[in-house]
């Protein structure tokens, strides 16, 4: 049991673990490389274990501090209830702000709305951040979490959504950037919440900025804790929420157990509330990664991330819950299985079907190519998108066609915005070391 930031070393740590009942100080924090918004619940009668969090893994020690289990199980009782009641406060808050149009919410609270009790207990509210023009430095950001701040804290104040008696505090929020490796750049944003006779606890708020939406958001009204006037938020569809977590598990560098738990759950839940046929799981990949429109995965391959999860992490924060590792893995290859089996590729040349995939890019390049020029177009795919993926994006924006595809990715290639550190870096020195990769990609679309 450890009872000392300094005692922790690198993760993942044991399951005896205890973090610490107060946050390191700012000396602390920095020497030990631990996240600005590691927030621990205080109390002699708290336990919370130190979990690792892949969005946090910048840092040296990527720890987060797991679910609260008391001693008192009353307590713990009402200090849930307290916490969904801050959660009701904050997506009031949202709600009812000029950001509401810009937010998509995805994640534990919207499975929880869907699912019942068979869900997870929401722990973090998560938000796709919109348009994907909004970049995470745009000065909006800021402004943004200081208002949704401030927004809760009057919220739930006396006289306000029922009187819950819990209070957001917006001068103790802090926030950090996450997935600064994997999927696509974040930022966490923490709020504190008090309330009477019980351990304060935090609202964590995850906004993802630039993510793909395949399909379009829907309105959703959300339940409030207490009965009360409900939300309605944009909210990302059943179907691409479990696309999502399918995506995660074939290409996150540490896939998470919570992950597979979540898409079982969506993947069996009532006919028709979670359709996931093969081509919006394709689209979601390819929104994510160019590479699956010529090379998508095969259910063995779902198969082999599954197995490799990390369940220990997951007990830490859910020890009550019923795990069955080969069971669920089984259980959701089975129900999956279709989306990976279906064919989907439409009839033709590749090339053709290439640019079908790669529709969605192509349209938001044409606008940029008409604001900015190609160029910009460049520098807007460079380092994110394949060479000979890219050569068919620009192809179809110039009006030409497969038989100029080599044209298209000798341009990319050569550009100044492909190879900003010259001849023999990057994709263009990698096949001019490899030349038969090159040849190979561009004969299958040549036709």
């Amino acid at each position: 049991m450890t009872s000392r930031w300094q005692d922790f070393g690198f993760g993942p740590w044991p399951a005896t673990g205890r973090v610490p009942g107060v946050a390191p100080d700012e000396a602390t924090r920095r020497r030990l490389d631990l996240p600005r918004t590691l927030r621990p619940v205080p109390g002699e009668g708290v336990v919370q274990r130190p979990v690792f969090d892949p969005a946090l893994k910048q840092h040296v020690k990527a720890m987060r501090a797991g679910e609260p289990q008391f001693r008192d199980e009353r307590v713990g009782a009402r200090w849930y209830a307290a916490r969904r009641a801050a959660f009701d406060h904050v997506l009031a808050a949202i709600a009812d702000s000029r950001w509401a149009d810009h937010l998509v919410l995805r994640g534990s609270v919207l499975l929880a709305a869907w699912l019942g009790p068979a869900a997870r207990e929401p722990g973090d509210l998560d938000f796709v951040v919109v348009p994907r023009s909004w970049h995470i430095h745009d000065g909006r950001t800021q402004r943004m979490f200081d208002d949704i701040a401030h927004r809760s804290q009057e919220l739930s104040w006396p006289g306000h959504l029922g009187d819950s008696g819990v209070q957001v505090q917006a001068n103790g929020a802090v926030s950090e950037e996450i997935w600064t490796y994997d999927r696509v750049p974040g930022r966490r944003l923490v709020l504190p919440w008090r309330a009477e006779g019980l351990p304060p606890g935090s609202v964590q708020l995850d906004f993802v900025f630039g993510e793909p939406l395949p399909r379009a958001p829907e309105p959703t009204t959300l339940p409030r804790s207490d009965g009360g006037e409900p939300p309605v938020l944009l909210t990302a569809t059943p179907g691409l929420s479990l696309a999502w977590k399918v995506l995660w598990l074939l290409t996150d560098m540490h896939p998470q157990a919570k992950d597979v738990y979540d898409a079982m759950l969506l993947a069996e839940s009532p006919e028709g509330t979670t359709p996931l046929d093969a081509r919006l799981l394709r689209e979601t990949l390819v929104a994510a990664d160019t590479a699956y429109a010529s090379r998508p995965p095969g259910i063995g391959d779902l198969s082999e991330a599954v197995r490799s999860v990390d369940w220990d992490e997951f007990r830490k924060e859910y020890p009550d819950l019923p795990i069955d590792p080969d069971g669920m893995h089984d259980r959701l290859l089975d129900r999956l299985a279709g989306a990976f089996t279906e064919p989907v590729d439409p009839p033709g040349p590749e090339y053709y079907r290439r640019a079908g995939w790669l529709a969605p890019r192509i349209e938001e390049c044409r606008g940029l190519l008409a604001e900015q020029g190609m160029a910009a177009v460049r520098r807007a795919l460079a380092g994110r998108v394949r060479a000979v993926d890219a050569a068919v994006i620009v192809s179809e924006l110039l009006g030409r066609g497969p038989q100029d595809i080599d044209a298209s990715v000798w341009e990319l290639l050569n550009s100044p915005e492909w190879t900003p550190g010259g001849p023999g870096t990057g994709e263009l020195g990698y096949y001019r070391r490899n030349p038969g990769w090159l040849e190979e990609e561009l004969a299958a679309l040549r036709g």
